[in-house]
């Protein structure tokens, strides 16, 4: 059975992309969502998302 993402969620997860920063010129687009298997642990998915963010 293929589990549904609440309505909310998305409403939620869509709201906080728009308020990312972006660079002038640029906008951001919610096309769909997908759950991926976590493969990496925590502590390691966060510190590429902090090297990201000091990359842009």
């Amino acid at each position: 059975m293929k589990e549904q993402i609440n309505e909310e969620i998305i409403l939620a997860i869509s709201a906080a992309i728009a308020a990312l920063e972006t660079r002038p010129g640029y906008k951001l687009v919610v096309r769909s969502f997908k759950r991926i298997p976590q493969t990496s642990p925590v502590w390691s998915a966060t510190g590429k998302i902090e090297r990201i963010r000091r990359s842009m």
